[in-house]
């Protein structure tokens, strides 16, 4: 038993890493397209697609375990709807005044294997940021940005682990 305990302490202190990055990845892709998000939530911020498509784009690059590439030349490819977006309160000051909103994202994901054509997975995402309405109208973007850097990992992480 002694042994055991001194063993998993030096295992823990030698800096042995193990990832499951990449265990969920079919042969033969090792590259990926995102293709541009279909916005129909009716949302109306016309630039929600384009964000969330640049963000996981940028997310799939700095991971590096598919390479990025266009629909002609890749293995598979990420195709993703935005279905809804939608706002409530989170926090209520005692004049009855939202002092905290909560925006919530929810799309739906599709990974394609562009080679066969077959579909890896389908799954559908929510996530939400938080924002204080005192700050100006503007600000509804800091939660939307915070739900888009969610959904973004979110996504990431279904894409290269096997989770």
């Amino acid at each position: 038993m002694k042994h055991r305990l001194i063993f998993a302490v030096l295992l823990v202190f030698s800096g042995c890493t193990y990832s499951f990055r990449g265990a969920s990845l079919p042969p033969g892709v090792n590259s990926v397209a995102v293709q541009e998000f279909d916005d129909r939530s009716g949302f109306g911020d016309p630039n929600l697609r384009i964000d969330l498509t640049n963000l996981l784009t940028q997310k799939l690059i700095s991971d590096n375990t598919l390479r990025v590439t266009n629909m002609s030349t890749a293995d598979a490819a990420v195709i993703g709807v935005v279905n809804s977006v939608s706002s409530q309160p989170t926090a209520i000051q005692g004049t009855e005044q939202v002092s905290r909103w909560r925006i919530t994202i929810n799309v739906s994901v599709k990974f394609q294997n562009l080679k066969t054509q077959k579909v890896i997975w389908t799954k559908d995402f929510s996530d939400w940021g938080e924002y204080d309405p005192s700050q100006g109208p503007s600000n509804r973007d800091v939660g939307l940005k915070q739900a888009e850097d969610k959904l973004s990992e979110d996504i990431l992480l279904a894409l290269v682990t096997n989770w």
